[in-house]
């Protein structure tokens, strides 16, 4: 079958690799219909990530349409249409049962595209194994399109999660660092809490336009120091919450040092380094809370379909391309070097 594999920093490749199958009873195959490349897949474009094998299948966003079914698989026949969380977990560890599948200790924390854990190829690619697939995967309602459903399986869930760890009141004032398809999604979900401002912090100028007509007020960070511009903003105290989805020492220690005293920082973005520098001291005078880890999507997926359905939720909106599976390199360098206005790039095998 048909994959995007990595062979080195910047070296994506269209190439053949053995099919997926079902390898062990609880698995299913997935005929993928969309992928997509995500921001922390750059993490591997760009070599930061150690220890790859060679030629990894890429990607842990895709849904599709179920192939091939393994013998002790319950609630999925094929046919089925699913969307899979881009963690893997089995649903039983100590870990799954406490509604933590990320930390899952039978797989390891595996992330499809192999970054940890248990090795998993990626949904780059014609086809999928599923693990565990009566856990993982969910169905998708008659009706319901695929750019519509597919980002519950990691973005919007991450972006919602973001927003909801802040514990964001009616009236606060929250501000969004990095207008990326995370940040945009955080966006959206600030707003189902009933803030009186959301702010959003960037430096690209189509990603602020995008997030002006979604409802967030526009902040370069080209015009300057973003704790005094949203202090200036909020009448000198800064916002009452900081949604870092950027992933990276800078705009974390920004988060800090933006937000008011006795306010919250929720931070989604992935880190790859060991260790970044921390501004403790700012953050422990100003008696601030901070909330931060990878996103357990699995239990996202289903309370945050309806909202997708009544239109609370415009996920759509964020996608600018729409590439075939053989376009992928292509995909990759607009999306790394944000060239042609690229946000999301969707793969379509």
């Amino acid at each position: 079958m048909k994959a995007i594999t990595l062979h080195g920093t910047g070296d994506v490749r269209v190439e053949s690799v053995p099919d997926a199958r079902v390898v062990d009873p609880t698995d299913v195959v997935v005929r993928i219909t969309t992928s997509a490349v995500c921001g922390s897949d750059l993490h591997q474009y760009h070599g930061r990530v150690p220890g790859l094998p060679k030629g990894v299948v890429m990607g842990h966003e895709f849904m599709g349409v179920v192939e091939a079914v393994g013998s002790e698989v319950r609630t999925l026949r094929q046919g089925d249409r699913v969307i899979a969380p881009f963690s893997i977990s089995c649903g039983f560890c100590d870990w799954c049962r406490m509604r933590l599948p990320t930390q899952c200790s039978t797989t390891g924390r595996a992330v499809f595209g192999g970054r940890f854990g248990a090795q998993y190829p990626g949904g780059q690619a014609e086809a999928i194994r599923v693990p565990f697939a009566d856990h993982m995967c969910e169905k998708v309602p008659e009706g319901m399109a695929d750019e519509e459903a597919f980002f519950l399986g990691d973005i919007l869930s991450t972006g919602y999660c973001c927003a909801e760890n802040a514990g964001i009141r009616p009236g606060d004032t929250v501000a969004v660092l990095g207008a990326g398809p995370v940040g945009l999604f955080a966006l959206q979900s600030a707003h189902l809490f009933g803030p009186s401002r959301v702010f959003v912090v960037d430096r690209v100028d189509y990603r602020l336009e995008l997030a002006e007509e979604l409802g967030g007020i526009p902040v370069n960070l080209d015009r300057g120091d973003p704790g005094e511009q949203l202090r200036a903003l909020t009448g000198g105290r800064g916002p009452d919450a900081v949604l870092e989805c950027v992933g990276h020492e800078t705009p974390f220690a920004q988060a800090i040092l933006a937000v008011r005293a006795g306010g919250t920082v929720s931070s989604v973005g992935v880190y790859v380094e060991p260790s970044i520098g921390f501004p403790v001291r700012e953050a422990f005078f100003k008696d601030l809370s901070l909330k931060m880890g990878i996103c357990n999507a699995r239990n996202y997926i289903v309370p945050l379909m309806p909202l997708i359905q009544a239109g609370k939720l415009r996920p759509t909106r964020i996608i600018t391309h729409t590439l075939s599976l053989d376009e992928a390199p292509r995909g990759y360098a607009i999306f790394d070097r944000k060239e042609d206005r690229a946000i999301k790039v969707m793969l379509k095998p």
